[in-house]
């Protein structure tokens, strides 16, 4: 139960006493400058598993915009005279695309995720970790925009427990964040990572929470880790699902009937073609759904490397969670039995997983490049939509919306998703980090040519 580039169009730029001018083009809109906060190092684990992150001091910050240029072959922010999306292997789209990148939030936020009102408003969550002491907290933090995110309001620190939020939003507007709290954040009574959803219906002016732990899922002993799926997701006949696992190998479809106001939690799933004693966490943890035009059920689960069979023609890498990787899997009975299925084509060290239907009805794919393959960030690639799924070419095309973080840095962030405006314009968010180590949460807008069927 719930409770209350084309690159022709900057010519010069000047960069002078913190002002950033556009010679021949018109300003980038331009705020106050952002408080520089302190940090100190934190290490602790992503999904309590090895990641580094930040403390930061408090202190309020807001949008701006900056451009930054990205050497052919290099990695880092270089400020210089404009600002591009590279592709790699560029069949239908050009070499690069302009863009304009806005900087939200101050040094130490981490992984943003962004999400469309009805009425165009955008909101962004995000989280930052403070320090209370010797302990651990992470307050999640919301920004609002009301001009297609070229500027952002005030600084919210929500009431919301969680690390991670992520967006889903509903037809009628209901908005969801999915997150999950460590088990050694100071606000956890219990002692163990558990998973919570917050639910707002008034454009996430106020929320309400359900927490869902070990004893939601029938089956497993107290203190299991449990976890949601990423997203919630809307099907065409109006119901919801909503992934839940505890462990490796309890997993559980949740499905509401009325907006996610209460859910029905009896159907257990069975998953096939991987390796549970080798998954070491919940198989719905960070999965993305998404209905095929024939009314398939897909999950894009993240899964440990070494619980799935090897890539073709390539070793199963060791590491941290960094070098996870992402595998599609079907069910044709509305949730019950997941199978494995051939490969979508990405590598190891991608994940954070997002897809967003055009409106030209072409797909974007867009997830981050964790490891092993830098530069490392967030990119996209473009795809098209068949009866019982989809399909993606991860090699051509490929869009790279993010490459700032240094390749000596072990992880970038990314994590971010990508909306479209009504005028067409696509929003993506990402956080990297600076050759300090620091995260910076920025977004980046950015237009795609228009389709053209022949190059499909």
């Amino acid at each position: 139960m719930f409770h209350t580039r084309q690159i022709n169009r900057f010519l010069l730029f000047l960069v002078t006493g913190g002002v950033l001018l556009a010679l021949s083009q018109p300003l980038f809109s331009q705020t106050k400058a952002m408080h520089d906060d302190s940090i100190a190092l934190l290490e602790h684990g992503d999904r309590d598993r090895g990641e580094l992150l930040f403390r930061r001091s408090e202190g309020a910050g807001c949008g701006k915009s900056q451009c930054f240029d990205q050497a052919e072959n290099g990695f880092g922010p270089k400020v210089s005279g404009q600002d591009f999306i590279s592709i790699r292997h560029p069949q239908s789209l050009p070499p690069r695309i302009s863009c304009e990148r806005i900087v939200v939030g101050v040094t130490g936020d981490y992984k943003p995720c962004v999400a469309l009102l009805p009425g165009g408003e955008l909101l962004l969550v995000m989280f930052a970790s403070v320090d209370p002491g010797q302990e651990i907290r992470e307050d999640m933090i919301l920004y609002r925009s009301s001009d297609g995110a070229k500027t952002w309001g005030d600084r919210n620190v929500l009431p919301l427990l969680g690390r991670e939020p992520y967006f889903s939003r509903l037809g009628d507007g209901t908005l969801f964040i999915t997150t999950h709290l460590r088990k050694d954040e100071v606000r956890n009574p219990d002692k163990y990572t558990h998973s919570y959803v917050h639910r707002s219906t008034d454009q996430g002016k106020t929320w309400s929470t359900l927490r869902i732990g070990a004893e939601e899922v029938p089956g497993v002993s107290p203190k299991t880790w449990t976890h949601t799926s990423r997203n919630i997701l809307e099907l065409r006949d109006g119901s919801l699902i909503l992934g839940v696992s505890a462990g490796s190998s309890t997993d559980f479809l949740w499905r509401s009937k009325d907006k996610g106001a209460t859910w029905d939690k009896s159907l257990a799933c069975k998953v096939e073609g991987f390796d549970v004693k080798k998954q070491g966490f919940p198989w719905f943890a960070e999965t993305v759904f998404w209905e095929a035009a024939n009314g398939d059920l897909l999950a894009i689960a993240r899964c440990h490397s070494s619980a799935l069979p090897a890539l073709k023609n390539s070793a199963i890498p060791e590491g941290n969670d960094q070098v996870e990787r992402m595998a599609l899997f079907r069910s044709r009975n509305g949730g019950e039995t997941w199978s494995l299925e051939p490969e979508l084509g990405n590598d190891y060290g991608e994940h954070y997983q997002a897809i967003l239907r055009l409106q030209d009805k072409r797909l974007l794919f867009t997830f981050t490049v964790r490891s092993l393959q830098p530069p490392l960030g967030v990119q996209a690639i473009l795809g098209r939509e068949q009866l019982d799924g989809f399909q993606w070419k991860f090699r051509e095309d490929r869009l790279i919306l993010d490459e700032k973080t240094p390749k000596e840095q072990p992880s970038g962030g990314g994590f971010g998703n990508t909306i479209q405006l009504q005028d067409g314009t696509l929003v993506t968010s990402y956080t990297y980090r600076d050759s300090a180590g620091k995260t910076h949460a920025e977004v980046v807008r950015w237009r795609l040519p228009p389709r053209d069927p022949a190059k499909d």
